[in-house]
């Protein structure tokens, strides 16, 4: 797996954008695309299936962006497919076996 280390990451900047332009936060900002991609799918099937869980998914995706970035601009090295959010770890990991979960 590839690691991220980016201490110029934003957690700010990666909140908003993970709120307003679907979940780029952890694209553009705390470089984690392959967790991007499945958290977008995450929320695709969220609204499929009633909307409510899209919403959800976002919430939580919302504070994973923060906390990663948080946890990046300290120094730390993340692995990219890394989530911090519990809840969002155990709903994506569903779908995605190589996601990883270490807390904040």
């Amino acid at each position: 797996m590839a690691t991220i280390k980016k201490p110029d990451a934003n957690p700010i900047i990666a909140a908003l954008l993970t709120w307003f332009v679907l979940g780029t936060g952890h694209l553009l900002i705390n470089g984690q695309q392959k967790k991007w991609i499945y958290i977008l799918v995450c929320q695709l099937i969220g609204i499929v299936l009633c909307f409510l869980p899209s919403i959800v998914v976002g919430v939580f995706s919302i504070i994973d962006a923060y906390q990663t970035a948080e946890r990046l601009q300290k120094g730390e090295e993340l692995d990219e497919n890394e989530y911090t959010f519990g809840l969002l770890y155990k709903i994506v990991s569903i779908l995605d076996k190589t996601a990883v979960y270490k807390g904040s």
